[in-house]
């Protein structure tokens, strides 16, 4: 390999793994925001008091009920994207990969076929193809942390309004 070939493998590979922390720090961040959501609505030693009584029934409790409920939901919907279910690309068939640095055990069975796969792949290429799916699931990640984080203030504001009014 050329040094040329072997610095561009070393920045594919740094690039890989940056763009793989930030995907597990979105999965941490979501957890933790998530659960400080929680501590923050008392849920956790009141979450009878979140429900309302069906005497006390009606729209505003149902819309703040389901208000603070869905920022939760939000902050785990975050964790739920994996590797697999990051976009296809629309080359992908044009790319020519052994697919080595994520491997389908359905496909690559056997210890003879991983060895196979490994002597005639393109490093670069293995590289590419794997920090192009990463960074696809980071974005997905982010986007949906921030979804999840806009929520949980406006579910803040929401509930203050409640509150507010019904002091009045």
């Amino acid at each position: 390999m050329n040094p040329s070939a072997q610095q561009s493998l070393n920045l594919l590979r740094d690039s890989l793994i940056e763009a793989q922390t930030t995907a597990r720090a979105y999965d941490t961040k979501a957890q933790i925001v998530g659960v400080g959501y929680i501590l923050a609505l008392g849920v956790i030693g009141k979450f009878e008091g979140l429900l309302p009584r069906a005497s006390e029934l009606n729209l505003l409790t149902i819309s703040v009920a389901c208000g603070a409920i869905l920022p939760i939901l939000l902050f785990g919907f975050v964790l739920y994207p994996t590797r697999k279910s990051a976009e296809k690309f629309p080359n992908q068939a044009e790319m020519a990969t052994n697919r080595i640095l994520y491997v389908d055990p359905t496909k690559l069975s056997s210890v003879k076929a991983l060895k196979d796969a490994v002597d005639c792949c393109d490093p670069i290429n293995e590289y590419s193809i794997e920090l192009l799916k990463v960074s696809q699931l980071r974005e997905l990640k982010r986007r949906r942390f921030l979804r999840a984080l806009f929520m949980s203030a406006v579910a803040f504001v929401f509930i203050f309004a409640t509150h507010f009014i019904r002091m009045f």
